[in-house]
């Protein structure tokens, strides 16, 4: 009887709330229609199947359209909505009563997208918390009228609309958070930038690019905008937002992106999106096909939550027939699944922005929670065990040259480049201690090396391919070189002087500094460790000893190492594999937890649940620690909201708790689940709060 006296009221929502103020025309604001057109044909017309179907429809396809900033606009005016609605209750209950029936109209425009919300979830036959939350405040609603509009049930039905918005706006508010936190891992931009005007190029302030404008960017520059390339090539590092692994050579008329770097060359870019759009629309891409925030964690509190539904529905109904109507809207106003869907994503969102802190991205929140039950850890080797940059592990001469000699032309060569190669062949230089000649001209063949005179001598610097391309015979000694080099997985970079090939210098590939603490951290937790690679079997033996890892597989393709994973995966573990997120695209999405560290790349984004955005493995023992909280966080949390609970039904049927007691219990508790969920990173705060006061008192 409550429950449709006050849906009876539903068909005045529309009109009451536009006699308010409150209702704008949909041609002015499209938000207003997921709440507005499903009520409007309700109150039109009876409650027929095709109907229902066409109002189901638009709250669909409106919902769907809808963008973030449109999604905060609608929940701010519903919050700013709710919050009014409060207040004049509280101000009319505390002068006069009577004047209370004003707020009607309004309240129920605020339940709107709570029965949108409800009637979806029954539509798809769901018992959603939100069909409890229909129920309980149009419960207090219908106990208002029959009871000669008694102003105490509006407004308990007010503070009940008023906490779902609050909820709601405190998970938007977190997001946000997260969002800025994401931001913050692409850098900083550019404070200036060279803009080509008249045939000069001028410095400008980065915030005054426009679309249309020419930006000049020489070699060893970040690329501060998206564009075109309109003159000039050039080799771009995109490891920060494509993960490739080598530099990308670009030329006219192709794409280039923010946060890039120039490597070589020059360009001339004409500008497509600058400032915030261009970094916005990377950060936006990442979130929007990442946590999305709604997580399996989350499922798992919106499972705990959909569970409880039926069970309150069913203490309602006991209370309704033993306690009265009062003592039913009571126990359905406190309705804790409210607090289990607050709590969880709240709990998520705060974690992922702790990760972040660490330089972390954690796409997929299911990953975050599987973390905690992995016990094995699968490590694809170049790229991941190895870093980028090679190391000079050995010269090979020939035509008389000596060693120092021979590297101290290569590193003159490569002196101005600035890919892997030339680096590690200029540190080796530096290492010992070699003065490089100047560079007089030079000229760099895209894939195969670099052409240079030096000291009156031409020296050319790069594969055996370029060497061959060049008219330059390679000798047999270092033909059978660069046979055994490839055997065990090394690079041979051939150096001419004049006409004849001078030496080779071999690049080995460079561990990572972090990799043997990080192995022993690892098998300090009890985890099994493993690699897999497509290189040879000696240089994969080789790192495996030299890390102290039993298992290993070598000459590995893309799709077979895929295939080991699920083989791992049958045997009973669980598997956590980390790669580089490219050419590793099968065995990422086959692993239960799947971590890249070439940063946030295209292939990664649909693939690695996991993003180490320093590029490096320093992190992953504390990701392990972060699952560990957050698993501990979770249960706390839940174990609050069930407690309160149980003493909220406790105290309805031995205490007779009324409306605003259970309303009161329910604050509480909500409090203190949303104190939970935030604890991790207020704790966070204080200890970096608390850094540099330690270090002035050490110093």
């Amino acid at each position: 009887m409550i429950m449709t006296g006050a849906l009876t009221l539903v068909g005045g929502v529309y009109m009451g709330a536009k006699a308010f103020g409150l209702l704008p025309s949909q041609q002015k604001d499209k938000l207003r229609a997921i709440a507005t057109n499903p009520m409007t044909l309700l109150a039109a017309a009876p409650l027929e199947t095709d109907e229902t179907d066409k109002a189901l429809v638009v709250v669909e396809n409106t919902a769907a359209e809808m963008t973030p900033e449109e999604e905060r606009k609608m929940l701010d005016h519903f919050f700013k909505v709710s919050s009014g609605v409060l207040g004049v209750s509280a101000v009319t209950l505390a002068t006069v009563p009577a004047a209370h029936v004003v707020v009607i109209p309004a309240l129920l425009y605020t339940l709107l997208p709570v029965f949108s919300d409800a009637y979806d979830g029954l539509k798809k036959r769901k018992l959603r918390p939100s069909l409890v939350d229909s129920i309980a405040v149009g419960g207090a609603i219908g106990l208002g009228l029959v009871n000669n509009l008694n102003p105490y049930f509006f407004a308990a039905g007010a503070v009940g609309t008023w906490m779902y918005f609050l909820s709601a706006k405190l998970v938007l508010k977190t997001k946000d958070e997260s969002i800025k936190e994401l931001t913050n891992l692409f850098g900083e931009q550019a404070r200036s930038v060279w803009l080509l005007k008249d045939g000069a190029e001028v410095e400008i302030p980065f915030e005054e690019v426009q679309i249309g404008d020419v930006v000049v960017v020489s070699a060893g520059g970040m690329i501060p905008v998206d564009g075109s390339i309109v003159k000039g090539i050039g080799s771009v590092d995109q490891r920060m937002l494509t993960g490739e692994s080598q530099p990308v050579e670009k030329g006219i008329g192709e794409g280039v992106y923010a946060a890039t770097t120039l490597l070589t060359g020059f360009l001339h870019i004409e500008v497509e999106k600058a400032g915030k759009d261009a970094v916005a629309a990377q950060i936006g891409e990442i979130w929007g096909r990442t946590a999305d925030y709604r997580t399996s964690v989350e499922t798992r509190g919106e499972q705990l939550s959909d569970k409880a539904v039926l069970p309150t529905l069913g203490a309602g109904a006991v209370a309704l027939v033993t306690l009265g109507p009062i003592g039913a809207t009571a126990i359905l106003l406190s309705n804790f699944s409210d607090a289990i869907q607050l709590a969880s994503p709240l709990s998520t969102l705060n974690f992922l922005h702790l990760a972040s802190k660490k330089g972390i991205l954690i796409k997929d929140g299911r990953a975050l929670e599987g973390l905690k039950t992995v016990d094995t850890i699968v490590f694809d080797k170049t790229g991941t065990l190895t870093l980028e940059q090679p190391h000079v592990g050995g010269i090979f001469l020939c035509d008389g040259y000596d060693e120092s000699t021979l590297l101290t032309y290569a590193a003159a060569a490569e002196n101005k480049q600035s890919h892997p190669v030339a680096k590690a062949i200029i540190h080796a230089a530096k290492e010992r201690g070699l003065e490089l000649p100047a560079l007089n001209d030079a000229s760099y063949q895209v894939g195969y090396g670099i052409k240079a005179q030096i000291d009156g001598h031409w020296v050319r610097v790069g594969s055996d391919r370029f060497m061959v391309s060049e008219g330059i015979p390679i000798p047999d000694e270092i033909q059978l070189r660069l046979s055994e080099s490839h055997d065990q997985g090394h690079t041979l970079i051939m150096v001419a002087i004049d006409e004849q090939l001078g030496g080779a210098i071999a690049l080995h590939p460079t561990l990572r500094p972090e990799a043997k603490e990080l192995v022993s951290k690892l098998k300090a937790r009890g985890l099994s460790l493993c690699i897999i690679s497509g290189d040879h079997h000696r240089p994969t033996k080789a790192l495996a000893d030299e890390l102290g890892i039993e298992q290993f597989f070598a000459e590995t393709l893309p799709e077979d190492k895929a295939t080991l994973i699920a083989q791992l995966q049958e045997q009973g573990r669980s598997v956590c594999f980390i790669g580089d997120g490219i050419n590793d695209t099968i065995a990422l999405k086959q692993a239960n937890v799947s971590i890249s560290l070439s940063g946030a790349t295209s292939a990664a984004m649909d693939t690695a649940q996991i993003l180490m955005m320093d590029g490096s493995l320093n992190h992953l023992d504390k990701l392990f620690s972060l699952s560990s909280e957050f698993d501990k966080n979770l249960n706390n949390g839940f174990k609050t909201v069930l407690g309160g609970s149980v003493i909220c039904v406790g105290g309805v049927f031995l205490f007779h708790f009324g409306i605003f007691s259970a309303l009161a219990l329910q604050g509480v508790t909500l409090a203190a689940s949303v104190g939970n969920a935030y604890l991790p990173k207020i704790r966070d705060q204080y200890i970096r709060a608390a850094l540099p006061l330690k270090t002035s008192e050490g110093a």
